[in-house]
């Protein structure tokens, strides 16, 4: 796993050990997400866990790491914030109510599934067991332990002191204000202001006014769209506690059907802006009747909300298990049995059972005997009833009733949308199997076009393909190929994305990756890069050339020049070296200029350029930089650099030239001066056979190492010659 950890303080915490802990534990979460329990999937996450964690402790008796809404602390120090592990891991936390967690001796592996389970829960789930301390308790993990965020101690606003509105501080500013809005001015019920804030007074009362027409719709939606959309003063603990939309729920089911259907269209109707979160919220808490009497109206058309909010509302509904009418339930229950007794009388099966289960059924009665089965079968068979099996049915149910259509444009969209979300959960489970089955499926061409059109729009969401690509951060290498996969089969999709991450990366291996991607995706990618050279970091512009040199588009040759005039003389090499790809001649006499230049870092960049050129100038012009000087340490380089760029080019007239250095002597210099001999008897196989022979055979009838070397590299031409 590849870690990115600079800015974790390395003088007191071990940061790679702790930059892989992390990761391991946001693994560990996920796994046990998309697994069912005792999965061995689980198992081995859980256990390379624990390794890391023994190894980490072991050299600190006790870790903290703080938590904030997105972002890792220790030792005061913000962890990194681009890491979208750490970004991850953090949201997972402090959603769940978890302002610090605090590392100590003895771990087990109990206490760490626990810990994952904790995880796991929703905060709803977490507040309904009395908050994160009381279920951290019930989970016995004494090796771990935390500090809870204190919620009452949150203020969006430095001008309003913590103890100055205690309204705010309880969770009750916000149902407070609402209240007032609505004809609270007017309500009598005693000094007790709890009881004059109470919702379902204020339902009832409200009802009374709406029925005699001593309140209008103007200031019931006035009122809602300055709950929506609170001010600046508003406290976090009201947002995170969910104590006002608890309360506004309550108000909102004791309203009457029509005051109801008011309220609600006004705040989550068609022409409403997009409140999917605040809805949630809402509609969460509503009882089963007003949920009931909902999707009652919006079906009977006395309602429209938008179809994401009409997708939660029937789903709450399926979960209603509701007693209130016992007799219509026993006389459905009957009616069923009827129906059973019918499919099941003895002679009448083969109206209902299909011809190949009717056959084994026959031999099953006949035989007088159950099979018994081997347990690979038995095993085979559990896996049927496995949560993620049964997910992925429904995902083909869904992806067949969108294939074989639908009667109305509002089932088709609460398809999509189902689809859409299933598609989000296998992305955050890493099950990149079923991504891939759901894409293919898509355009295998049984669904019309308009459909796939809008499948690929919906699975290419800009927060889905963002998804994809922590992936790789997130599941590491073994992923690469799935999500490579992912990226060719969306294509342009993911085009702008990619470069939107590609300058900010710091890991070398995904930077690699997403340079690949962009060079096998091909003509798609020219425009979008094209537009970026104009980008005044130098390393994305080198990025973007390397990228437009591999895809081989000679067009981009006149968008390339202007880079040559760049201050930063690594975006110049970069642009000269794509220049010279392309044959350009004006790179050419670039780096003549260059191999001409009193500086020697650019005298050496051209000379590693110019093994690409074949122009008869830059040979003459490195013939003549390799008899310059003498054989000093940095001169033998330099030649020995000359002398690997002429090999490349294979030019016979050079030979002259090396036979001349070859046949010098030196006395202070001879270790300086033999690498060099060394390195042009090496380059002599790039050269015609029938010229450079001669002089090897010349040079392998003297003594020395130089002779032996000689009398190897005319073997080596002998071999590739037969």
């Amino acid at each position: 796993m590849i870690t990115q950890s600079n800015d974790i303080p390395t003088n007191t915490v071990d940061a790679k050990s702790l930059a892989t802990l992390i990761i391991e534990l946001n693994i560990a979460r996920r796994n046990c997400g998309a697994y069912p329990k005792g999965h061995p999937v689980i198992t081995a996450s859980l256990t390379k866990v624990l390794r890391v964690y023994e190894d980490l402790l072991q050299k600190h008796e006790e870790l903290i790491l703080g938590v904030t809404s997105d972002t890792l602390m220790v030792d005061g120090v913000i962890l990194e914030k681009s890491n979208v592990v750490y970004r991850d891991f953090s949201r997972a936390l402090f959603e769940r109510g978890i302002g610090a967690l605090l590392f100590h001796n003895g771990l087990t592996i109990e206490e760490l599934n626990n810990f994952t389970v904790i995880l796991g829960l929703k905060r709803e789930q977490i507040q309904q067991h009395g908050g994160i301390e009381q279920v951290w308790a019930k989970a016995r993990i004494n090796a771990m332990s935390i500090r809870p965020i204190r919620y009452d101690l949150f203020q969006s606003t430095d001008d309003v002191p913590v103890t100055e509105d205690k309204s705010l501080l309880s969770g009750e500013g916000l149902w407070d204000r609402f209240a007032r809005e609505l004809t609270l001015k007017e309500l009598s019920y005693g000094s007790s202001e709890d009881k004059r804030l109470d919702p379902e007074i204020l339902a009832i009362v409200l009802n009374k006014q709406f029925a005699n027409g001593s309140i209008n719709e103007a200031e019931i939606r006035e009122a809602i769209a300055n709950f929506l959309a609170p001010d600046g003063t508003i406290s976090s603990s009201e947002i995170i506690s969910g104590q006002p939309y608890q309360k506004l729920a309550t108000f909102i089911s004791n309203l009457t059907p029509e005051l109801r259907r008011q309220f609600l269209d006004s705040s989550f109707g068609n022409n409403s802006q997009n409140r999917q979160a605040t809805a949630e919220r809402i509609i969460n808490n509503l009882s089963e009747s007003a949920i009931l009497e909902t999707i009652e109206d919006i079906n009977n058309n006395r309602l429209n909300v938008s179809p994401a909010i009409f997708g939660l509302l029937q789903r709450l509904g399926k979960s209603i298990s509701s007693t209130e009418n016992v007799a219509e339930e026993i006389y459905e229950e009957n009616e069923l049995l009827q129906k059973m007794k019918t499919i099941f009388q003895e002679h009448a099966t083969e109206e209902f059972v299909p011809d190949d289960y009717q056959k084994n059924l026959d031999y099953i009665i006949s035989s007088d005997q159950i099979p018994s089965y081997h347990m690979e079968d038995v095993t085979a068979l559990m896996k049927t009833v496995e949560n993620r099996s049964i997910e992925n049915s429904v995902g083909q149910i869904l992806m067949n009733f969108v294939r074989e259509g639908v009667e109305t444009p509002e089932e088709r969209e609460l398809l999509l949308h189902n689809l859409r979300d299933m598609f989000g959960f296998y992305l955050e489970t890493g099950d990149y199997g079923q991504l891939h089955t759901m894409i293919d499926q898509m355009t295998d061409g049984t669904f019309p076009v308009e459909i796939q059109y809008r499948l690929r729009d919906e699975y290419g969401r800009r927060e889905y393909l963002e998804e994809i690509l922590d992936g790789l951060t997130i599941w590491g290498k073994p992923r690469y190929g799935d999500i490579r996969s992912l990226i060719h089969k969306f294509g342009a999709q993911f085009v702008e994305a990619i470069l939107d991450r590609l300058p900010e990366e710091k890991n070398m291996s995904i930077r690699r990756f997403y340079i690949d991607c962009l060079i096998e995706m091909g003509p798609v990618t020219r425009v979008p890069i094209i537009n970026r050279l104009n980008d005044k970091r130098w390393y994305f512009l080198r990025n973007l050339l390397i990228i437009l040199t591999a895809q081989n588009d000679p067009e981009v040759v006149a968008l390339v020049r202007p880079l040559l005039r760049s201050e930063d003389h690594r975006l110049r090499h970069e642009a000269l070296k794509a220049l010279v790809h392309f044959n350009d001649s004006q790179a050419e006499k670039m780096i003549l200029v260059d191999l001409e230049s009193q500086n020697l870092e650019l005298q050496s960049a051209a000379i590693q350029l110019a093994e690409r050129c074949t122009s008869p100038a830059i040979v003459t012009k490195l013939i003549g930089l390799l008899s310059l000087g003498g054989f000093s340490q940095i001169e033998c380089d330099r030649k020995s650099s000359i002398v690997h760029a002429l090999g490349e080019i294979g030019q016979a007239e050079v030979l002259p030239e090396l036979a001349k250095i070859l046949s010098r002597r030196s006395l202070f210099r001879s270790r300086q001066l033999t690498k060099l001999k060394t390195d042009i008897i090496r380059s002599f196989p790039k050269y015609s056979p029938n010229i450079s022979r001669p002089l090897l055979e010349h040079i392998a009838e003297g003594y020395g190492e130089i002779a032996s070397l000689a009398k190897e590299t005319l073997k080596m031409i002998s071999g590739k010659q037969a």
